[in-house]
């Protein structure tokens, strides 16, 4: 019987269980600033993100004998913000979170295959050409990886990955390179001239002045791109319409007989884009985007490498091949980067 007590005893005194799981809460509660975007996000209910928020605490309080206090976030109807145990620790537990990811990806490419799941973001241009065959080629090759993808803008991507709602995105390169993010360059995206097919072929800078200008959206980085880079050429056409798809900035350029600017991707990437509007080279001068494959610096050891080459060598025979016989014009600007 003393045996049994004795036992119960140290039972009782053994401190709580420090979990991967409750540090994987705590980092997404932090980031979504919200215990119930934390829950959307992992695919648990609020009540159990607050159960592995009160455990980890605990964990804690036990292992550091309350050093830090066992409060890691302070969280109310007003108010959600770190305490100072809360942000000492945050660091360490992303990096735990990587640690993570970065083994299973290692056993993964090394043929031990422990199941794992991978959050893409990527962007519209690529949903209708490249990414279900780039998917089947990443399935076929890591069967025991589960692939969930997401569209967006890239400035969405960008903030979907630094929040860690996803593992790897796939956008347009405009900002300067943290130092937590590894770039893999895939495509250099070449902006390009688009006309209704009424203007005719090869219209001039006077003729398009003349005509409606179909912008993109303001807020979309693209519609900022192609603005600034016609400031610089010295032609600014009225103010009009402005779309945040590639799909509605064609379809009412065609429906207005107007003018646009957009890029070889947006065109190749968009169904029946060659239905509604013509092609043509820029009436100002060149410039381009540069589309790359971004994850968190070390988080999932070799894999994004291999995928890039993988979505290369799906743009190339989906998108590049056809691109030069259809648009000649776009030579060299239009390519794979490695």
């Amino acid at each position: 019987m003393n045996e049994n007590r004795n036992l119960d005893s140290d039972m009782e005194n053994q401190s709580p269980p420090f979990t991967f799981r409750a540090a994987q809460t705590f980092v997404a509660a932090v980031e979504a600033q919200s215990v119930t975007k934390a829950a959307h996000r992992l695919g648990i209910s609020p009540s159990s993100v607050s159960q592995q928020l009160a455990a980890l605490e605990a964990a804690l309080e036990a292992a550091l004998e309350a050093a830090l206090g066992s409060k890691l976030i302070e969280r109310s109807a007003r108010q959600f913000r770190l305490t100072r145990a809360g942000a000492l620790f945050l660091d360490p537990a992303k990096q735990l979170l990587d640690n993570v990811s970065a083994a299973k990806a290692r056993l993964m490419t090394a043929d031990q295959m422990p199941p794992m799941s991978v959050r893409i973001a990527s962007i519209e241009e690529l949903d209708a050409t490249v990414i279900a065959p780039w998917l089947l080629k990443l399935t076929g090759k890591f069967p025991n990886i589960a692939f969930a993808l997401s569209s967006g803008a890239s400035h969405e991507n960008h903030e979907a990955l630094s929040t860690r709602s996803v593992d790897l995105m796939l956008a347009v390169d405009t900002v300067a390179q943290a130092d937590w993010v590894e770039q893999h360059p895939v495509l250099r995206d070449p902006f390009i001239l688009v006309t209704a097919p009424q203007m005719g072929d090869a219209p001039n800078l006077e003729r398009l002045k003349t005509r409606p200008f179909v912008r993109y959206a303001t807020d979309l980085q693209i519609g900022r791109q192609i603005e600034a880079q016609l400031r610089r050429s010295g032609l600014q056409p009225a103010r009009g319409v402005e779309f945040s798809t590639n799909q509605a900035l064609f379809a009412m350029t065609a429906e207005l007989g107007g003018w646009a600017i957009t890029t070889a991707l947006a065109y190749f990437g968009t169904p029946r884009a060659g239905d509604l509007v013509v092609a043509h080279p820029l009436p100002v001068a060149a410039f381009s985007r540069r589309l790359a494959l971004h994850a968190r610096r070390g988080a999932l050891g070799d894999l994004p490498r291999q995928m890039a080459e993988d979505i290369r060598i799906c743009l190339e025979g989906r998108i590049l091949q056809t691109a030069a016989a259809r648009l000649p014009f776009l030579r060299d600007g239009f390519q794979i980067l490695h």
